[in-house]
């Protein structure tokens, strides 16, 4: 297994992608703790453990990563899932909800790879995976604060590779596509015709097909393992395709 006896840290892993992610890591062996504000639904097996993080909060991140030091003496992997998203015309975006979207996409991704580098300096080895996403490469209308939180996202993966490299520290980003989570589901229920919605999103990727927080999770575990270990600072799009295609154009 290619984490057998690493602790693994994954922010946000109480449902969707962190989710898939926590399941993926843990079936790999690893000792897998999950920071999120609520515990998952899920039951958890033997070798997987809930605390409570706000990733916005510094003293609770700070508080966090004690624990996992005192009770697992050793972080081999951080995966930093944890993020929102709403939807608002640019002109209607507020300053406080700029703020509230780049605390918790932004800002908290800072904190938490500060503190579990700090972990990992000690064994001169460690894998960081932030999740950022295809709209910090490109942008849907009304995401303005969100993708601007993944843009910067990726260019804090870049700047951090390159600083703690020299400890053994490798620094990664995935960046998903449209993934089947109770998050996005929740933009068919505002769609009056489903079943068209469904197919024209499925278009958009050519493997038609929407992708699976596993799909994300297949590339988190890899660029978490010695397989990967001459890879860092980099991005990785998981998305079917979805940016390789240019829109159909009727003339």
């Amino acid at each position: 297994m290619r984490h057998q006896h690493q602790v693994a840290v994954v922010t946000g892993g109480s449902q969707g992608i962190g989710w898939g992610i926590v399941e993926k890591l843990n079936n790999e062996g690893a000792q897998v703790i999950i920071g999120a504000r609520k515990p998952p639904q899920a039951e958890l097996s033997d070798t997987m453990a809930y605390h409570y993080l706000d990733v916005a909060d510094e003293a609770s991140v700070e508080a966090f990563f004690k624990t996992v030091e005192n009770q697992y003496g050793q972080l081999d992997i951080l995966v930093n899932a944890a993020g929102m998203m709403f939807q608002k015309p640019f002109l209607g975006t507020s300053t406080a909800d700029w703020d509230q979207m780049m605390a918790v996409n932004l800002r908290g991704v800072f904190i938490c790879a500060k503190q579990a580098a700090k972990l990992m300096k000690n064994r001169q080895t460690g894998s960081i995976i932030n999740v950022g996403s295809i709209e910090g490469l490109a942008c849907n209308p009304e995401h303005a604060p969100y993708a601007a939180s993944k843009s910067g996202v990726h260019g804090l993966t870049r700047a951090f590779a390159i600083d703690v490299g020299q400890y053994g520290i490798r620094c990664n980003s995935v960046c998903p596509g449209w993934i089947e989570t109770a998050l996005n589901q929740g933009y068919y229920q505002d769609e009056a015709e489903k079943a068209a919605f469904d197919k024209a999103m499925r278009a958009l990727h050519p493997m038609r097909r929407l992708g699976t927080p596993t799909d994300v999770a297949n590339m988190v575990s890899w660029l978490a393992s010695d397989e990967a270990q001459w890879v860092t600072g980099q991005e990785f799009t998981v998305d079917g395709g979805r940016m390789a295609k240019l829109p159909n154009v009727s003339v």
